[in-house]
């Protein structure tokens, strides 16, 4: 028999689960680090951003685009990755709580929403969901970003590849230019050996930087969103099948299940119109009471006016003057 759980538990529990959904941010960032520690010293031992600077080829800058590329996109995807862990341990706690019928979702933003919103769609025509591919649907999306960001690592590794033997070209025909004035021209056999390091040097970073930004920095930051997204279909399907067995299957339990919620929310409904409409009324006595005093200050106001005394003055005068005036004014 389970315990009733306290409101300390729960805020123990929700703050536990708070810091597990930054657990994807959180090596992210770890890595980032990493991978900008490593990328400093290499510019600092290897002078990888003076040859980048002076790379005539552009196959560096090319890698160097593609890499920050692939960081964009991997820092987007994991701050929705972040937020999708927050949605789904709230709605965890929920139904386990109250089942997953009297779940009320509106919002399509989550792709955690999605799924248990097609879910409930499905058990409300008595249909038999398919739990594992249903959420490899609903999650494809997001392993597609992760495919993407490790598809730009393989491709960071090509360019690296094709730089090497650009870079040996132009230092086969460097050498062969100097071989060629080996002992006529002075200055055409330096130039030709200065076209044979430029080529070494371009053979040696492009295959470097192809090999360490894209081989192992970004294929680890791929793997990091693709293991968030791994992990976050597991606990969406151990939700769906420990707390919410008994609403998967058609029976009577679960339709009186959901009429109690759905009472349960017009109950909540008529709480809120009646709210409103005791607002309404306090609404409507205060506007009486300023009408009154406002009417009460206008009296106030015409009693003590002297225009008023006088115009008074003068009907009485004219009154008492000439009775029959007025009668016979009116008369006419």
């Amino acid at each position: 028999m389970s315990t009733p759980s306290t409101p300390t538990t729960k805020r123990s529990q929700q703050k536990a689960n708070d810091q597990r959904a930054l657990t994807t941010l959180a090596l992210w960032l770890a890595w980032g680090i990493s991978a900008l520690a490593v990328f400093a010293m290499m510019a600092r031992k290897g002078q990888v951003v003076d040859f980048i600077l002076n790379d005539h080829t552009h196959v560096t800058w090319i890698i160097v685009g593609m890499f920050a590329l692939g960081i964009l996109v991997s820092l987007i995807q994991t701050m929705k990755l972040t937020g999708e862990w927050f949605r789904l341990y709230k709605l965890e706690s929920v139904v386990m709580d109250k089942g997953l019928v009297t779940l009320s979702l509106s919002s399509h933003k989550h792709t955690v929403e999605r799924f248990l919103i097609a879910l409930q769609r499905i058990t409300a025509v008595n249909g038999h969901p398919d739990l594992e591919t249903l959420v490899d649907v609903e999650f494809a999306s997001q392993h597609r970003i992760s495919q993407f960001v490790s598809l730009l690592g393989n491709l960071m590794i090509t360019l690296g590849l094709i730089g090497t033997v650009l870079g040996m070209t132009m230092t086969m025909n460097g050498l062969h230019s100097a071989l060629g004035e080996l002992g006529v021209n002075q200055e055409l056999l330096l130039a030709g050996l200065r076209t044979a390091m430029n080529g070494m040097g371009t053979a040696f970073y492009t295959t470097l930087m192809g090999a360490v930004l894209g081989g192992v920095l970004l294929r680890v930051f791929a793997w990091i969103t693709d293991g968030s997204i791994n992990g976050l279909q597991d606990l969406l399907l151990r939700t769906c099948i420990v707390h919410a067995a008994a609403d998967l299957k058609a029976d009577q339990t679960r339709d009186l299940r959901l009429m109690e919620a759905q009472v349960d929310q017009l109950e909540q409904r008529f709480r809120l119109l009646n709210l409103a409409m005791q607002a309404s009324r306090e609404e409507m006595h205060y506007l009486r009471d300023e009408a009154c005093l406002m009417h009460t200050e206008m009296l106030a106001m015409a009693e003590g006016n002297p225009v008023r005394k006088i115009a008074t003055e003068h009907a009485r005068y004219a009154l008492s003057v000439r009775p029959g005036f007025f009668k016979r004014l009116f008369r006419e």
